[in-house]
């Protein structure tokens, strides 16, 4: 481990995500540039009292950004990290959504049991097996737990997708974001899960495979 690959965001304690200064440390994962794509997609999908549920919020970027854009609509954001949550309330305080934001410890859905119009996921999916392949500065540095998706790196997304259907949560849109290989398994489980949806895979800003998109 060589402190000149320490990341830059977190010698500098912050991050611009959706020109939002979010605070972060090694409890977790960096916000990428890739993924503020998920803001604009859900922007255009939101409806007025819409209930917006994240799984996986890490620094609570997505839903922070969403609840300073987005008037008369409710979040929920989850992690199965305490201190990731901290951070995560953190700068919820910071951008003043305080009041705006419920934040909850949870495993996937183990902690929730009421419908969602909108599911947000930006869960763990590179292969257990490739961690040892990122770069210094992601796996010596950022937490695994925000990093590692199992054996073929969908495996939290499969169980997500058994849970929503289980617990009923019937949400009308749900987004996730991918590893750019995962565009075939993304599809092949989604209408294995929600097999009457209309399932699409969206590009990030650089032309990869990044989203997994399923309207009800």
């Amino acid at each position: 481990m060589s402190l000149t690959d320490y990341p830059e965001a977190y010698k500098k304690g912050y991050i611009l995500f959706c020109e939002l200064e979010i605070n972060v440390n090694q409890d977790v994962l960096i916000p990428r540039i890739e993924t503020e794509k998920i803001i604009y997609i859900v922007e255009k999908q939101s409806r007025v009292g819409d209930k917006i549920l994240e799984i996986g919020t890490g620094s609570g970027c997505i839903s922070i950004a969403l609840a300073k854009r987005l008037d008369n609509i409710s979040v929920t954001a989850t992690d199965i990290s305490d201190n990731a949550l901290i951070v995560a309330k953190e700068n919820a305080r910071k951008h003043a959504v305080e009041n705006r934001v419920t934040f909850v410890q949870s495993d996937l859905l183990g902690n929730i049991n009421t419908p969602y119009d909108i599911v947000i996921s930006n869960l763990p999916y590179i292969p257990t097996e490739y961690i040892q392949q990122l770069d210094t500065s992601v796996k010596d540095f950022e937490p695994h737990l925000a990093l590692d998706g199992g054996k073929d790196g969908f495996e939290l997304y499969r169980n997500l997708f058994r849970q929503i259907v289980e617990k009923n949560i019937s949400p009308r849109f749900i987004i996730i974001e991918l590893d750019d290989t995962h565009s075939e398994i993304s599809l092949e489980e989604g209408r294995k899960y929600f097999p009457n949806h209309k399932i699409t895979v969206e590009k990030d800003k650089y032309g990869y495979n990044r989203f997994l998109t399923i309207f009800k």
